[in-house]
């Protein structure tokens, strides 16, 4: 008998990913995390009261699934872990198999929306829309490349029936510094972020991802 990952509408772990990504690191008082804060038994990586929040847009062209994404994970503590770990308080994606694996598999809680994304080759742009409302748009200009491709590890960590769950990911790409702007709906779910500006943001170009490894 096929057990029920093999039955379902989504791929089996392990998912290797394909694409180009901007990632935005933000820090803001724990009492404004509002709804991006993580399930109460998810110690919050806190620094003089404040919480430290990545916003990860991604454009997977290739791998396993082809989407885009948007998630926004608060930086948390792992028990006994020396890598950097994140709860997934939101997350949306446009194709509906990435949606059902997300939750299905790693209890992250994707849901859908309408994407516009374009990765060139110094430049990373999106929209993203909840029906007809923008939630959120970035535009990036990559500056200097590093010389080196770093491969980068951490862990995501989601509540579960029996306690955390914890999922390696890695990711390894062509590494720019820059410059993102952030333009977020007030009014949305994503409201926190609202007025404020990332402490850093870069960009992957030609990354390689892997999840559930």
């Amino acid at each position: 008998m096929n057990s029920e990952h093999e039955q379902a509408a989504f791929p089996c772990a392990p998912w290797q990913l394909r694409g180009a990504a901007c990632v935005s690191l933000w820090k803001l008082p724990e009492t404004a995390l509002g709804q991006l804060a993580p399930d109460p038994g998810l110690p919050i990586l806190k620094i003089a009261g404040n919480a430290f929040i990545a916003t990860i847009w991604a454009q997977y062209s290739g791998g396993t699934l082809r989407y885009d994404e948007l998630a926004v994970a608060v930086l948390v503590r792992g028990k006994g872990l020396l890598v950097p770990a994140g709860s997934v308080a939101a997350i949306w994606v446009n194709d509906a198999m990435s949606a059902e694996g997300g939750r299905r598999l790693w209890h992250i809680p994707k849901e859908l929306a309408r994407f516009e994304t374009l990765a060139s080759e110094r430049a990373f742009t999106g929209t993203m829309m909840l029906g007809d409302r923008s939630v959120a748009a970035l535009s990036f200009e990559a500056g200097a490349a590093l010389p080196v491709r770093p491969r980068m590890s951490g862990f995501v960590i989601q509540p579960g029936i029996g306690g955390p769950l914890r999922t390696r990911c890695t990711v390894k790409g062509a590494l720019r510094l820059g410059r993102a702007d952030w333009t977020i709906d007030p009014s949305g779910p994503l409201a926190a972020l609202h007025g404020r500006q990332p402490l850093l943001s870069v960009g992957l170009w030609a990354m390689d991802a892997a999840f559930g490894v």
